[in-house]
């Protein structure tokens, strides 16, 4: 949902701190008997879902891009620095144009360089939280071949290296299959490499040596090749199904969708990525604050992700679990405690009092054995249903 996906910075806290290593594992005190039935779930199914396959080859392209999301490096595994991430956007695509590869846009002829495109997963960060430092892209995109991807990539760097006559051709020493060049009155690099069936797209923008119209051509060259240095061994996990196979592929990972509240219908249209579950740290590209998010990621143990109705996260254990829900509905500096859901004392809710715009009011989280859940809403109500729905749900499940 465009709007709770940007309201996901209300949703990043700090954790005060972290136990001691030598300290004993906290033991989570046994979870209060709910009965589901007496909870006011409003209009949202209560029923786990059993995903299955794609009903659909874009379905099934766009569940093999969350898999690659799933390998793609965070920006900030590759550079500490690069924390924040603006605006959220698509990162899950068909089509570049639509993705947070803003520079696509101008690719009218993309589908003509790259006509077999399957799907791709992109990733935009900064280093500095006013934008005044460098952005980094980072984007993976699957091809049917390993030759149409060398091809693809060759293709695309001579239409991208076409676009200003102050272009000139960049050599990586380490990664001579690198199609790169720069712009240097504008201290941006781009680069386009092709690594088995995928392409991978890296750019950085330096804004701040632009500002003091100053040019670096090593200093970008380094941060390429550090990139590279990061993704390839990681996408070497990456094996995408063959074309033909990508329907055969199961939508949801270790039942984490089935737990997971389905989205309204009537929400069509405000999401910006698709249902999708994701391994690992994966989950942090779709926050706002994945610097700060990713302590209590790291220190829960959260191994899974999910994003359909709700947002959905696997831990450690049960104690994590109900860390992460205070971290996630627990009141903050920039919000309030308010009042729990009807009959599931459990949950914990909160209301957004800071001045930022366009952020979703509400926040809900609950907990059940190793999975914690977050809900928002524009009405109290709303989100009290939402994550009443979602614990209903959780509960079925494990009784399955």
């Amino acid at each position: 949902m465009r709007r709770a996906g940007y309201a996901l910075a209300a949703v990043a806290v700090v954790l005060a701190a972290a136990g001691c290593g030598s300290d004993p594992k906290p033991v989570a005190a046994p979870e209060p008997v709910v009965d589901i039935n007496t909870l006011d779930t409003g209009p949202y199914d209560t029923n786990p879902v059993d995903m299955g396959k794609p009903k659909n080859p874009e379905e099934a392209a766009l569940v093999a891009a969350e898999r690659l999301g799933s390998d793609l490096p965070l920006p900030m595994d590759i550079d500490p620095a690069f924390t924040y991430t603006g605006k959220l956007d698509t990162h899950v695509f068909v089509d570049p144009k639509l993705s947070v590869l803003k520079n696509f846009a101008n690719f009218d002829d993309f589908k003509t360089d790259a006509p077999d495109l399957i799907s791709g997963f992109a990733d935009y960060s900064r280093n500095d939280p006013d934008n005044l430092g460098i952005e980094m892209v980072n984007a993976a995109m699957i091809f049917p071949t390993e030759q149409r991807a060398t091809d693809v990539a060759a293709a695309l760097e001579r239409r991208d290296f076409g676009r200003n006559p102050q272009t000139q051709a960049v050599g990586i020493a380490k990664y001579p299959q690198a199609h790169a060049h720069w712009v240097p009155n504008k201290q941006v690099i781009s680069l386009w490499y092709p690594l088995g069936r995928l392409v991978v797209y890296i750019s950085f923008y330096d804004q701040d040596k632009i500002w003091f119209g100053k040019t670096d051509l090593s200093d970008l060259t380094t941060r390429a090749s550090r990139d590279l240095d990061v993704l390839t061994p990681a996408l070497d996990n990456f094996h995408p199904a063959a074309p033909e196979k990508l329907t055969e592929q199961p939508i949801d990972i270790d039942g984490m969708l089935g737990r997971t509240m389905t989205r309204p219908q009537s929400a069509h249209g405000e999401w910006t990525d698709p249902v999708g579950v994701y391994t690992g740290r994966a989950g942090l590209a779709f926050d706002s604050d994945p610097g700060e998010s990713r302590k209590w990621w790291d220190t829960d143990g959260v191994d899974r992700f999910a994003d359909y109705g709700n947002r959905l996260y696997r831990t450690r254990d049960a104690a994590a679990a109900k860390d992460l829900r205070d971290q996630l509905g627990g009141p903050d500096k920039h919000s309030r405690s308010a009042g729990t859901p009807k009959n599931l004392p459990i949950a914990r809710c909160r209301e957004y009092t800071g001045q930022e715009k366009d952020i979703i009011r509400y926040y809900c989280s609950v907990a059940h054995d190793r999975y914690t859940a977050i809900a928002t809403g524009e009405q109290l109500l709303d989100a009290q249903q939402r994550i009443s729905a979602q614990y209903a749900i959780l509960v079925k499940a494990d009784r399955k």
